[in-house]
């Protein structure tokens, strides 16, 4: 797929609104290794920590993604009336099963021309998403502003009581939105590449709740509920295929963009562990303080990740008008995605 404004035919759109939310509650990794009977260095230094932030009972992947979502239309100075599409992004641990929270969104905002609807590609999708709604954008001149929404309560499928849940306990909740308009100025998605490794498809997943497993009368296999992870497969994909398949797609990306890694000012990206981000941005041959670091104080939020850090990086002015960016990130599945962005 390319999707890169030098292309025949192509829209061009940018960025036009960010929106953010993050719980108030907030759970620190001392407490989160003391439960997991694991050193808290393990978390804090080993992975990069200090909190997560944790929704509360009336929080939910829709509550807090429509917060982030009318946030980012205030940013952009739009009512729900001048939206004409809305893509929701979450790992699909929804509010309710077998529901579409797009078209709630659609009811609450009071975007009543719009179409909605979900993606999911586990973390990678809110990169996805942005770009699928350019390809639309392009299929249909009646789409001028589209709605990217990125909410999940990753905490809610994680256990420190668990074993198998210690190399993901630095999940976290919260949402993360943006608006896309046509012909805007700012942050005009350039390119995109994607790739998926469909050997790791079963590394992450929950067992139960799902039509093989259902949750029915008797059920009592509720350490099934969470998402528990083969360390040492985890440790190998981290190793052995993540930096390699990271990189591929920034690079495959920057190619179909017609630019280089030189001109690249800043990278935005999911919160990973120290280590690996040190190698990313090496690898691609940015400084290593040119990207927005929130794992210290929200851990990894999936699919929002990226955006958060976009949003965070663009509120305080890092982001310089003209310059290159790269938004890239990784998913559950296992997919890379990656974009070059004009700020």
């Amino acid at each position: 797929m390319n999707t890169s404004s030098n292309c025949p035919g192509s829209v061009v759109a940018g960025i036009s609104g960010f929106g953010t939310y993050a719980p108030e509650t907030r759970i620190s990794a001392e407490e989160l290794a003391r439960d997991a009977n694991i050193p808290v260095e393990k978390l804090t230094e080993g992975i990069g920590f200090t909190h997560i932030h944790k929704a509360n009972e009336e929080e939910h992947p829709f509550t807090m993604g429509l917060a982030a979502a009318k946030d980012a239309l205030e940013d952009a100075g739009l009512d729900g009336k001048d939206v004409d599409l809305i893509i929701f992004v979450s790992a699909g641990d929804y509010d309710y099963r077998f529901w579409c929270p797009s078209s709630a969104v659609v009811r609450e905002l009071g975007c009543h021309h719009a179409y909605a609807f979900e993606v999911r590609n586990g973390c990678a999708g809110g990169n996805l998403a942005c770009n699928v709604a350019m390809g639309l954008m392009e299929r249909d001149s009646s789409i001028n502003h589209a709605l990217v929404i990125c909410a999940d309560t990753l905490t809610r499928v994680v256990s420190s009581k668990i074993p198998e849940c210690r190399p993901i306990l630095y999940f976290g909740d919260g949402a993360a939105a943006v608006v896309l308009k046509r012909n805007h100025p700012r942050y005009q998605l350039l390119s995109f590449a994607e790739h998926t490794d469909g050997d790791l498809g079963d590394l992450l997943r929950v067992d139960a709740g799902g039509t093989r497993l259902p949750i029915k009368p008797g059920f009592n296999e509720w350490e099934k509920t969470y998402s528990r992870v083969d360390e040492d497969a985890f440790a190998k994909l981290v190793n052995q295929i993540y930096l390699k398949e990271y990189l591929s797609v920034m690079n495959k990306a920057l190619e179909r963009s017609g630019h280089t890694a030189s001109e690249i000012e800043y990278v935005l990206m999911n919160q990973i562990k120290n280590s690996l981000r040190i190698h990313i941005m090496e690898g691609i041959g940015v400084p290593e303080d040119h990207t927005y670091i929130t794992m210290g104080e929200f851990g990894h939020i999936g699919p929002a990740d990226c955006l958060f850090t976009m949003a965070k990086a663009h509120r305080e002015g890092l982001l310089p008008e003209g310059k290159l960016a790269i938004l890239a990130a990784s998913g559950l599945g296992f997919s890379w995605s990656a974009s070059v962005i004009r700020c």
